[in-house]
């Protein structure tokens, strides 16, 4: 059995984003748990329309308990968001071969890498609380 780590460390989470054979959908994925508090699902539901680069925010819709919102993102995150997207005007935000990245594929890379996918959105809650 192997151990998944439950958090991330800044330094861990830059080491992963500047890996390119780590492919942009999933460094795309990671730097925005980090960097938010949106859910995975909640991500991974996000349509290219949903997504404003040049104000470097995305428009969620309201789910479970959850209101509709807009979520502002990094410059970084821009540019990986940019390089996801291309020259799609619509689909799914988060795309593997034209077919929105699933829950299982998220998971899966990112146990690869030695952590659970939630430990991108705690390591950067954490992150943003010992700033404060």
């Amino acid at each position: 059995m192997t151990l998944m780590a439950e958090t991330i460390t800044l330094e861990r989470l830059e080491t992963l984003l500047a890996d390119d054979s780590i492919a942009t959908v999933h460094r795309a994925l990671w730097l925005l748990l980090w960097e938010g508090d949106l859910r995975v699902l909640d991500l991974l539901a996000l349509d290219v329309r949903d997504v404003h680069l040049t104000e470097r925010e995305v428009t969620t819709s309201s789910r479970g308990n959850q209101p509709a919102g807009e979520v502002d993102f990094s410059e970084r995150a821009a540019g990986l968001l940019g390089e996801l997207i291309g020259d799609r005007e619509e689909g799914p935000l988060f795309a593997v071969g034209g077919r929105a990245l699933s829950w299982e594929s998220a998971m899966q890379v990112a146990q690869e890498q030695g952590h659970v996918i939630h430990a991108f959105r705690t390591g950067g809650k954490r992150h943003r609380q010992s700033a404060e």
